[in-house]
């Protein structure tokens, strides 16, 4: 059976990134920190950034690719993050975005939306898209929440292990997508939730969700209240910064899926007493691709809305995935991942045993699961 051709759309983020438009520029990819090298050509890339955003063509391709046997383009919008703080560009980003799909759609069957889907205000997940191009849209589209949330929950189930948690997760972002997903299926698998929002109302919504399940959902109005909580997650670019790392408390492990990320891009945090670990990477054989433009990371590593694209792809699935996420696909998503050579990456090792003598809430519980079930 002939596979099926994917492409990934994103943005740039950062005005240095329009230099990854260059050979000559490839390391940056692997190692973004040494962008300051080239901080005497800032008035260029700046310029190039600014004057990007009234360009007529409205998108170009990065990367043209194999990737797992099947052919993959990488398309960017000619846009930065900076430029979506405008809201007068937005009917301008709006359009860009359209057009991307239409010209990506003639080339490629499934078409990932990666970043465009982070703000609901601008493309509803996708599902503004959808309903906008009508019958105008042959190709499937993927938001890649499904996969980024099965990958962040067996990432919690690794470390849970490794490290004999038993504590309550704390999580911000618990209202989005992928938040929703991952709170849902703690739940389910009898782990207590505290839930950091300041909407009781799509709380509630959550926790009927859950039904028999809703005991083990919490509301937190205060970071204060995930004190006793060994896992936070953070699914949600505010709070960040000082913030956020004043309410962490000592020795505990934070799962990042949101972009960006609040504690700092790379997982670079100042504070050597948490182990950061990124929820949203998946890792691969690199000699199954020959792509360059890895945005950002180095080879062999990709955002799992990236890797949902090319399981999409590869399992020839028609639906697209633009609303919710459907738990009931949470498990079949990451065993087509698995099965098509995705794994987690490796993360650092750390001491958390003198944590956790000194906390003695985070025992082993009698009803704990032995795994997460997806």
């Amino acid at each position: 059976m002939e596979e099926r051709n994917f492409a990934f759309l994103a943005h740039r983020v950062e005005s240095w990134n329009w230099l990854l438009n260059f050979g000559m520029f490839n390391h940056l990819h692997r190692r973004p920190k040494l962008h300051w090298l080239w901080i005497w050509m800032a008035p260029i890339y700046w310029t190039v950034s600014a004057v990007s955003l009234f360009l007529r063509k409205g998108h170009e391709t990065v990367d043209s690719f194999q990737f797992f046997g099947m052919k993959s383009q990488t398309i960017l919008l000619r846009n930065y993050a900076w430029h979506f703080l405008f809201w007068r560009a937005r009917k301008s980003i709006r359009k860009r975005i359209l057009k991307a799909v239409l010209s990506a759609q003639k080339e490629n069957q499934v078409i990932g939306l990666g970043a465009l889907i982070k703000a609901e205000w601008l493309t509803k997940g996708g599902r503004w898209i959808v309903d906008k191009l009508g019958n105008s849209l042959h190709a499937v589209l993927v938001h890649g929440d499904t996969l980024t949330a099965a990958t962040c929950l067996k990432r919690i189930d690794m470390l849970t292990k490794k490290y004999e948690i038993s504590s309550p997760i704390f999580i911000t972002g618990a209202t989005s997508k992928i938040g929703r997903a991952i709170v849902l299926t703690l739940a389910k698998n009898r782990i207590l939730v505290k839930m950091y929002t300041s909407s009781k109302k799509r709380f509630l919504a959550i926790k009927r969700e859950a039904g028999e399940f809703d005991k083990y959902i919490i509301m937190s109005v205060s970071l204060d209240e995930g004190k006793d909580c060994q896992i936070w997650l953070t699914g949600k670019s505010r709070p960040a910064g000082r913030k956020l790392l004043q309410a962490i408390p000592k020795n505990v492990i934070v799962v990042n899926f949101s972009v960006p990320n609040p504690l700092g891009e790379n997982n670079e945090c100042p504070r050597k007493d948490l182990l950061v670990v990124d929820g949203g990477l998946l890792a691969y054989d690199p000699a199954v691709t020959d792509l360059h433009f890895t945005m950002r990371l180095k080879p062999g590593l990709t955002y799992a809305c990236h890797a949902a694209t090319a399981v999409h792809a590869h399992k020839r699935w028609t639906h697209h995935e633009v609303d919710n996420v459907n738990l009931k696909m949470l498990r079949p998503t990451w065993e087509a991942a698995q099965g098509l050579g995705f794994f987690l990456p490796a993360i650092p090792e750390m001491d958390l045993s003198q944590a956790r003598d000194q906390r003695p809430f985070w025992k082993k519980l009698a009803d704990m699961p032995a795994s997460i079930v997806l």
